[in-house]
């Protein structure tokens, strides 16, 4: 009877799950030109959730059993102007947004942005954006240079079950590819396209590594009035204020704008005029910041 009763419930749990995985993505409709462009845009979504390794188009074929014929419609469907990448980004956005409105994390009313830099090694030579690239980590595993592509990423911070996750909204491939040989602009004027462009309706909170911790890319977010939280780098450096001359003779010239230079991490030394405060990280207990 419980056998039963379990080949009966368990189709029916599958059938609502992918139901509701139809739902969420029947908004994405308007980013294709033709139905038939958006049927095969569900069939490679549904093949990447269902794929049992990373082998490329191959694995997507493998995952839903297609036929061998298949496998060159989805190397067209990837080519085809039928979609409109930037019109599925904004509407990816905009699901995103909608479904998970209950569950995203705020703080003093921004959303919370997190982003970060890819790099995925990649054995093809003649791949296009594959270049060498230079790996900083103090992970033996991680070779210092690889040939792969280079990716910048934008996520959305969730809350669910008391964890917090990253749900991607975009990503871009940033290097290798040379549009024009005047584009002079840096990974950080990338990125800061990338996520200026998809249309906030508010200020956000952006999280990112100490890479993102530059003058330039933080200028482009106060303008917009964003905020950004990051570390700063080891290199850093900081200004005290210029010395009030008070003289007869006062020098020509503009007037200073900064003062004596002093190197951030030099006064880490002084520990014990540091603040305590106890950690806001979830999961954290008993830990204290300085």
């Amino acid at each position: 009877m419980s056998r039963a009763f379990s080949s009966v419930i368990l189709p029916q749990r599958s059938h609502l799950l992918w139901l509701a995985w139809l739902r969420a993505l029947q908004p994405l409709r308007p980013a294709c030109s033709r139905t038939a462009t958006f049927l095969w845009l569900l069939v490679v979504l549904a093949a990447l959730c269902l794929r049992p390794d990373w082998a490329g188009v191959t694995s997507l074929v493998r995952g839903l059993g297609l036929s061998d014929a298949s496998y060159y419609c989805l190397l067209h469907f990837f080519h085809s102007p039928a979609l409109n990448r930037d019109r599925l980004t904004h509407l990816w956005r905009q699901s995103l947004l909608h479904l998970f409105r209950r569950r995203l994390v705020r703080v003093n009313g921004r959303l919370v942005v997190l982003a970060d830099g890819l790099k995925r090694p990649k054995e093809g030579r003649k791949l296009p954006a594959v270049k060498s690239l230079h790996q900083e980590s103090r992970c033996n595993a991680k070779a210092s240079f690889i040939r792969g592509h280079s990716l910048q990423a934008v996520a959305l911070l969730v809350e669910a079950a008391g964890l917090c996750f990253a749900v991607p909204v975009a990503a871009r491939s940033h290097e290798g590819i040379v549009g024009s040989a005047r584009d002079r602009r840096t990974l950080l004027d990338k990125l800061s396209a990338l996520l200026l462009g998809l249309r906030w309706h508010g200020p956000l909170t952006l999280v990112a590594d100490a890479y993102y911790a530059a003058a330039k890319f933080a200028r482009s977010l106060l303008d917009r009035g964003h905020h950004l939280v990051t570390r700063v780098r080891s290199n850093a450096v900081a200004y005290f204020p210029p010395s009030q001359r008070h003289s007869r003779n006062p020098r020509r010239g503009r007037r200073r704008l900064y003062g004596p230079k002093t190197r951030r991490r030099d006064w880490f030394r002084y520990r014990n005029q540091f603040l305590k405060a106890p950690s806001p990280v979830y999961g954290e207990r008993g830990i204290s910041l300085r």
